[in-house]
């Protein structure tokens, strides 16, 4: 029996000094994986070591529930230290490593922002969770294509009312009261969209234009486009009719001139501005815009009417 113990003493022995031979052959290296903004452990993290000229020369591990890590047995010389974990973004760097202990290190891991957190920052979400607000936006962003826009008006204004940031609702809600033939209230959720963000007159004013011009308040919806970069060139040629209409040649002949600057290649407010130089009895000038429209659109309505004004006239 005493001669058994000595001989597992000694295989355990044996075993000890291999063990510890073995670590002393190579570097040891600790620490932990952190979300760099709240200084959380992040465990399952996998903690990737490479050199090419090791052997191995790649080691990996993952981390524990305290978002530690331990790598023994490291050749030598410069390693990357990559970190990867869901939800993050990848962190790699670079650290010599040498015979022994070397000193712990901790791994800072940036997470990965959402689309919201990255057009609004993190503090107009509120320490919301961005996922879920995504998932509301999307699902009202559905009903208002299904075409269910009492649905959509309710889900947006929910929206609205704790993430107050996104105005593109204001819009979103307009268009839905627009769809139901609702204007008033469209023109209300437009405007308060401007309220919300100035900025996005531009693109809105030409909107509601739009939507006075389709009431009768032409005046309104000049007044809207004469000076919005949003408005298109019907927009334009459209206020340039009903005041053509009205017999407002001068203010007529400023929306057409306003339409062809935004596309100079459209005839009909060339073939406009060519009737506006007949009514003031400007010959010449009438010519050149009915020439320019044959140029531009020769088979065309109007390029055929300028073809045959031309003719006829001196």
């Amino acid at each position: 029996m005493r001669q058994f113990l000595r001989s597992c003493m000694l295989v355990t022995l044996v075993f000890g000094f291999a063990a510890a031979s073995a670590v002393a052959q190579g570097g040891m290296l600790a620490g932990k994986v952190i979300n760099s903004e709240t200084g959380d452990p992040i465990p399952n993290a996998t903690v990737i070591l490479e050199n090419p000229e090791a052997n191995p020369p790649r080691l990996e591990q993952q981390t524990d529930g305290s978002g530690g890590f331990t790598m023994l047995g490291l050749n030598s010389g410069q390693w990357t230290v990559t970190a990867e974990a869901d939800g993050f973004q990848p962190n790699p760097g670079r650290i010599r490593i040498r015979q022994g202990r070397n000193p712990d290190i901790d791994i800072e891991m940036d997470r990965v922002l959402s689309q919201l957190e990255l057009r609004y920052g993190a503090e107009a979400l509120g320490g919301m969770d961005a996922e879920v607000l995504q998932g509301e936006i999307d699902a009202a962003n559905a009903a208002y294509e299904g075409e269910q826009w009492a649905d959509a008006i309710t889900d947006f204004e929910a929206i609205l009312a704790k993430f107050p940031v996104y105005t593109e609702a204001h819009v979103m809600i307009g268009n839905s009261y627009l769809e139901q033939e609702m204007n008033e209230e469209a023109i209300a959720a437009y405007e308060a969209a401007i309220e919300a963000d100035p900025a996005m007159a531009n693109v809105v004013n030409p909107q509601i234009a739009r939507v006075r011009m389709a009431m009768g308040d032409f005046e309104g919806a000049g007044s809207l486009l004469a000076d919005s970069e949003g408005a298109t060139r019907e927009d334009l040629y459209n206020l340039g009719e009903v005041e053509f209409a009205k017999g407002e040649i001068d203010a007529a002949k400023e929306f057409y001139e306003q339409a062809n600057q935004v596309d100079p290649n459209w005839e009909k407010p060339l073939f406009k501005l060519a009737l506006v130089a007949l009514n003031k009895g400007d010959i010449p000038t009438a010519k050149g815009f009915f020439q320019q429209v044959v140029e531009k659109a020769p088979d065309s309505e109007e390029g055929v009417q300028a073809r045959a004004t031309l003719d006829a006239l001196p």
